[in-house]
């Protein structure tokens, strides 16, 4: 039995995580913004003085991708700086570090399926700040596991799928860009993903530090992706009409932020070095549905 600091712990990932940990007989300091700030070093190295954590799962972030474009600084401070703080005390502390980043570092005008060995590239302040994440752990950790992430769902938090019902119930038709591909990635599977590694890298034999990519199967584009979660939600009954989804490009979609035109990522790596396979992400889509 291991405490654990779950960094992020009311948003859609790390409640998820939270739950997990629990199930498995572990510990927890769950931590949410209001309780632990982690772009303040001084928060960050109080609670690790106070306690004696034996591992931390980082799932906090900055994820307003079009806000970010306003609110650089924010963005940074708890998507570059936060990780930054937590790769230290981890350090200080010898103990792992499993952190969540994301395919926006893949916006690198190549086609996926994108691997961790790529060059890297991001357009936008939320990818930059979350680019900048990977690189302070890396340079202050040395127990860390990355998990590049992508198109994240489930039943608690905001998300694409619920977005998608909340305006198929008001609306006949969508407008939804088609030439963004990506991998939808349910939550819970996530979740599990993180602490099972927070478990192996507790082993003192564990070797497998690095960066991943994880994400659901298979990739898909959003206005497809749409279409599909519109069709569960009429078959589940949460819909009482037929809602017509549109494609549109991005460009005259007008979001403020850039976003990768194809972010679909292999996660053979993962894959092989953790002998784990990553989730049909359609089979989680009704829980998200029938709780949204």
């Amino acid at each position: 039995m291991a405490l654990v600091l779950v960094c992020g712990a009311k948003g859609q990932v790390g409640s998820e995580v939270h739950e997990i940990l629990l199930q498995r007989g572990h510990k927890v300091i769950a931590a949410g913004h209001d309780t632990l700030d982690i772009s303040e070093e001084n928060e960050v190295n109080a609670i690790f003085s106070s306690t004696r954590i034996d591992a931390v799962i980082n799932c906090a972030a900055y994820t307003k991708v079009d806000l970010a474009e306003d609110e650089e600084s924010k963005a940074y401070a708890i998507n570059a700086l936060g990780p930054k703080y937590l790769a230290r005390a981890c350090k200080e502390a010898d103990i792992p570090l499993v952190h969540i980043s994301t395919d926006y570092v893949y916006d690198n005008n190549e086609s996926g399926p994108h691997v961790e060995s790529e060059n890297l590239n991001t357009r936008c302040v939320y990818g930059k700040t979350k680019l900048f994440g990977e690189k302070f752990i890396t340079e202050n950790c040395d127990k860390y596991v990355i998990l590049r992430a992508s198109w994240i769902f489930g039943p608690k938090g905001n998300n694409f799928v619920k977005a998608m019902l909340r305006l198929g119930k008001d609306r006949d038709e969508l407008k939804v860009v088609s030439d963004e591909e990506g991998n939808p990635t349910p939550a819970w599977p996530l979740a599990e993903a993180c602490v099972t590694l927070a478990e192996r890298m507790l082993d003192k034999d564990f070797r497998h530090y690095g960066i991943y990519n994880y994400c659901g199967v298979p990739s898909i584009n959003r206005c497809d992706f749409a279409r599909v979660i519109l069709t569960h939600a009429r078959e589940l009954n949460l819909l009482d009409h037929e809602v017509t989804v549109s494609a549109i490009l991005s460009r005259d979609f007008g979001a403020k932020a850039r976003r990768p035109a194809d972010s679909r990522m292999s996660t053979e790596k993962f894959i092989t070095t953790f002998n784990t396979a990553v989730p049909d992400w359609q089979e989680y889509l009704d829980d998200t549905l029938t709780q949204a």
